[in-house]
């Protein structure tokens, strides 16, 4: 997750010092780009690239952020995921180890 999403916060990329933060970050700033159909929501078949460029599962990104439990990340969800980068470290050490 150099790039972005590591987002999730899940973790991404280990080699930056705070590649979590980082990631997050960076897929704030393409929820737009990423949002293929407009809907305001980023579904599963919209966080493919996510999913390649952190090299986390998808099912564990979008559980991650996806605090309404309807299976998609809405913006406002990804901004409170940021908030929680302590709990992505967690969970990225985790799915790591």
């Amino acid at each position: 997750m150099n790039k972005i999403l590591g987002i999730l916060a899940l973790g991404f990329a280990a080699c930056a010092p705070h590649p979590v933060k980082r990631q997050m970050v960076g897929l704030l700033e393409k929820f737009d780009r990423w949002d293929y159909n407009g809907d305001g929501h980023l579904s599963a078949s919209e966080l493919k690239d996510a999913e390649r460029l952190s090299g986390l599962p998808l099912d564990e990104i979008i559980r991650f952020y996806d605090t309404g439990k309807d299976g998609r990340i809405s913006f406002g969800e990804a901004q409170s995921g940021m908030s929680r980068e302590g709990e992505a470290r967690e969970v990225v050490e985790g799915l790591r180890s």
